[in-house]
């Protein structure tokens, strides 16, 4: 019967502690700076290269049609003053102004579109990579959450840590 009672007694300690040790684990929560460590990624200073190259080229296409569409213009207006068009030779050159102005536009739009795309396709595999390494890092270290702090979400945080250099460690910074 003191055996029973003993043992109850100590199971009944084991279990209070165990409870008492869960209550008193104070969730941990980490903060980093996605913007910062995204800047000092050597991937995101290459990704950013290519992607000005490609901006650039879709930029002089850009000015080469603009380029075209002003001379037309200048070369419309010459002709127009000296009097050498009639009227439909006048309104069909408007006409082929407004098309080329209209193509100039859709390519614009269409440059914009491209350049995000091309952006998001070079952003991805980084924000994967860096992904993964919070994600790891929180497992690790037994982070409950981990904010970053560049969104401006955050307008308080206490009891935080900052978690950076280990992250940057994780992707071999």
């Amino acid at each position: 019967m003191l055996q029973k009672t003993f043992f109850t007694l100590l199971a009944a300690f084991f279990l209070s502690a165990a409870t008492l040790s869960a209550q008193t684990t104070t969730p941990k929560y980490g903060h980093l700076n996605l913007g910062n460590l995204l800047e000092e990624m050597p991937d995101t200073k290459k990704a950013n290269d290519e992607l000005k190259v490609f901006a650039d080229k879709l930029s002089a296409k850009d000015d080469s049609l603009t380029k075209a569409f002003q001379e037309a213009y200048v070369q419309l207006e010459k002709e127009y003053n000296a009097g050498t068009l009639t009227a439909v030779q006048v309104q069909t050159r408007q006409a082929e102004l407004q098309k080329q102005q209209e193509l100039i536009q859709k390519f614009e739009q269409d440059a914009q579109q491209q350049v995000a795309a091309k952006r998001d396709e070079l952003l991805k595999p980084i924000l994967d990579r860096v992904e993964a390494a919070v994600k790891a890092v929180a497992t690790e270290n037994g982070y409950l959450m981990i904010f970053d702090t560049s969104s401006g979400a955050m307008l308080f945080a206490s009891d935080t840590d900052d978690v950076s250099k280990i992250v940057k460690t994780k992707l071999g910074m």
